[in-house]
Order: C-alpha cells, then sequence, then structure tokens
C-alpha cells in the first residue's frame, strides 16, 4: 500500500525532505503504482509505455495514453476502484493494441475504451504458461475488445462487452471461462460478440455460464468455427440468455457432439433424443416362421426434434460421441389374423432385447390396439434401435399399422 507523501507545512523542511525519501522508499518496495494522471505510468519510448514486472497499476478516473500503448511485463497487474469509474484509452492509436502481454496479467474493475484492439494477449506465441484472471473488466467501443493467442486459461468474470468489439480466440488455449457477464453487440454488418477461429485449438472446454448475449441488427453472438478443436461435450453454454433477434449461434450447432447446452434461453439446448413414427401404414411384415421375431417393415418419418440420431425407416442409430443410458419406448397398432397373439420386442442391433417383450392379442377383426412396451438401454456411437414384431400364433402376415418410437 503506498504511504502518502507529506506536505508543506506539516513538518519542518528538512525533517519534511527526510521522511519523504524515506517513503518513496517504503513505496518502491511495494511494487504498487497509483496512477490518476498520464504522468504517473513510466515515460512513453517510441510510443510504448513498458509497465514493470511483478507491480501492480492502481488507475484512478479516466488516463488518456494520448497514442501511446501499454506494454506489460512479467505478472503486472491492472487495477481500478470500478469499471464505472476507472479507464483506460489512447487517442490518436491505430494499429496496435492500447494493452499488450505476453504473461500472465490479471485485471480487475477497469474499462477498456474507444481501441481497436483492446488487450493482445500473447498472439505472437511467444510466452508461455500465460493465465488471464479478469474481475469487473469492461470493454467499451472497441473494435476489437480481446485478441487472444496462446493461452493457459481465459477466465472472464462479470464483465462487459459494451457497444460491440468481439473476443476473438485463436491460439492454443486450455479452458475458456466466461461467467456472469454480458455482451451488448450495435447491430452492424459483420459483427461478432465472441468468435472462436479455425485456428483455435481449446484443449478443455469453452464454458459460458450464467451470461447475457444481445445480439440486434447484423450481430452474431458466437462464432465457433466447426475447424476449431475442442473436446465431445467441450463447448458448454449453461443458462445464458441470447435475445435481440439477430444470429445467436454460427458454426457448432446445438446437435454437434462438441456441444452441451443446458438451460438456456433465446437458443436450442442439446440433447440426446429421438422419435420416429408411421400413420396408416399398409406394408406388411412378412411371416414365414410362428414364434419368430422380424423387424416391422414400413416405411418410417423422422422428428425434427431428433438430435444426435440418425433416423430411418424403422431404426434410431445413435451418433452421439458419448455412450448413455437410454429410455426406449414405443406404441404400436397391429393387424394380423383373427385371434392371433403378437410378440412385440425392442432390438439394440439386431439382437432382442429379452426384458422389453410384450404380447398382445388380434381382436375378432384381427385387430390389437395400443401395444405398449419400453426398456433401459446402454448406447454407444453406432448402435441402433428397432422394433421388431412375432407372430406367436401362425404364419399370418402382420400390418404394423401405427408406430411411434422415442428413444430419449
Amino acid at each position: 500500500m503506498t504511504i502518502g507523501l507529506i506536505t508543506d507545512g506539516e513538518l519542518g523542511g528538512s525533517v519534511r525532505t527526510k521522511l519523504n525519501s524515506a517513503l518513496d522508499f517504503v513505496n518502491s518496495q511495494d511494487n504498487v503504482v497509483y496512477a490518476r494522471v498520464l504522468g504517473d505510468l513510466p515515460v512513453a519510448v517510441g510510443g510504448v509505455i513498458t509497465l514493470l514486472a511483478n507491480t501492480t497499476y492502481f488507475i484512478f478516473g479516466d488516463i488518456d495514453l494520448a497514442g501511446s500503448r501499454l506494454v506489460c511485463g512479467a505478472n503486472t497487474c491492472i487495477l481500478g476502484t470500478s469499471s464505472e469509474t476507472s479507464s483506460l484509452r489512447s487517442t490518436g492509436l491505430t494499429g496496435n493494441p492500447l494493452i499488450f502481454t505476453e504473461f500472465t496479467l490479471p485485471m480487475r474493475h477497469v474499462s477498456i475504451v474507444d481501441a481497436e484492439i483492446g488487450c493482445d494477449i500473447n498472439s505472437t506465441g511467444v510466452g508461455t504458461g500465460v493465465a488471464i484472471d479478469w474481475y469487473g473488466v469492461n470493454f467499451n467501443g472497441c473494435t476489437i475488445s480481446v485478441k487472444c493467442g496462446d493461452v493457459d486459461n481465459f477466465v472472464f468474470n462479470v464483465g462487459a462487452i459494451l457497444n460491440g468489439g468481439k473476443i476473438l480466440f485463436e491460439g492454443v488455449i486450455g479452458s475458456v471461462v466466461v461467467n456472469s457477464s454480458i455482451f451488448v453487440g450495435t447491430g452492424a454488418a459483420g459483427e461478432k460478440l465472441i468468435e472462436i477461429a479455425p485456428t483455435a485449438e481449446l484443449t478443455r472446454r469453452f464454458r459460458a455460464t450464467y451470461s447475457a448475449f444481445v445480439a440486434f441488427g447484423s450481430t452474431t453472438a458466437i462464432d465457433f468455427s466447426v475447424s476449431a478443436t475442442v473436446l465431445n461435450e467441450g463447448y458448454i453454454l449453461d443458462t445464458c440468455n441470447f435475445s435481440g433477434g439477430s444470429t445467436y449461434l454460427v458454426g457448432v450447432l446445438p446437435a454437434d457432439n462438441k456441444t452441451l447446452f443446458v438451460n438456456n434461453v433465446g437458443i436450442d439446448n442439446s440433447s440426446d433424443i429421438a422419435q420416429y413414427y408411421m400413420n396408416g401404414n399398409t406394408t406388411a411384415t412378412v411371416v414365414t416362421t410362428a414364434g419368430v421375431a422380424i423387424k416391422a417393415a414400413g416405411v418410417t418419418t423422422s422428428s425434427p426434434i431428433t438430435s444426435k440420431f440418425n433416423n430411418t425407416d424403422n431404426r434410431s442409430t445413435y451418433v452421439g460421441a458419448l455412450s448413455r443410458a437410454f429410455k426406449v419406448s414405443a406404441t404400436l397398432s397391429v393387424e394380423s389374423g383373427n385371434n392371433n397373439q403378437i410378440g412385440v420386442y425392442i432390438a439394440k442391433n439386431g439382437v432382442l432385447l429379452g426384458e422389453s417383450e410384450v404380447y398382445g392379442t388380434a381382436s375378432g377383426s384381427g385387430r390389437a390396439e395400443n401395444i405398449v412396451i419400453q426398456t433401459l438401454v446402454s448406447l454407444s456411437a453406432t448402435d441402433y434401435i428397432e422394433i421388431w414384431v412375432e407372430n406367436a400364433t401362425g404364419t399370418q402376415d402382420i400390418v404394423v399399422t401405427e408406430l411411434n418410437v422415442i428413444v430419449e
């Protein structure tokens, strides 16, 4: 903590001078610099203000760097009193980021205002072990708010992107964590609020939680390139709100195996679910041997809600990346010979699941109504589910007139 210097009138001149020299020494050892005006920061050399390593710069008020930019040392820390009252800008700065670092850079309670690039984080790839931990940091009116290269972690808590200016991820990044933050665009053509570039490699995850994205006009909220690298279910959106009526998601979408979207408003949440059905089917399932089950014949329709499954005629194939337990249920109506006993099964990969076996008896007119079957089953990628039937009484063909299958 910096100790204020003693002013005229408080002590005699010689005593005052000696005490102030002592206080200057103490303050320098604290590695804390209080900056109220540009002159409190290091002198710019060639338009570059080099901030000292292992030093905290406490920003008071609005400081204009007058065309210069900040280059941080190892573990430089930038603090403010509030993002509403502490800010950095640089009138006349073009072509360079307002803040550049190849090192870990903690920031708290400060705003970066009206920059072409607000902060460039190790876009050179020179730095190693870079960790970004920001709290209460706002970017207001920037063209690009943050340009993020290679970092171990990027954590953006209780922050804001105001008046556009995307956060661009284009390097090798361990985790991106966005929490309780707001992103507001301007509606300009081509504007994005978060962009994960094709070159980005997320080795752990991208996770945005309890955050709001306001995209109107021509703004895109999140553009996550399909060419970017991320683990299955490593693209996480949890309890986020998307509003404004423009484009919310581009690239990787909820049905992709990379996603895990839950409890969000304004976008589809990801799910592993399937439904297919047929109504008024007249195609007969040909029975050659009594008591032998075969796949029910007919043309089925896939429900639009199906996600991470591929549905074909009476078959639902799981294409999700992770093995899971599913509940499979089916309701069907069948026609066959009068009073024939009809068996119905759920089959996995062409093998009957005995625990699903249910029988119904055709009426005197040859019709059995609303046979219901269900079971629990574990599915991995490429496993498939079908509905099979048998005539336990004879060799009369079976017509499954109605069928509704749900896998969830």
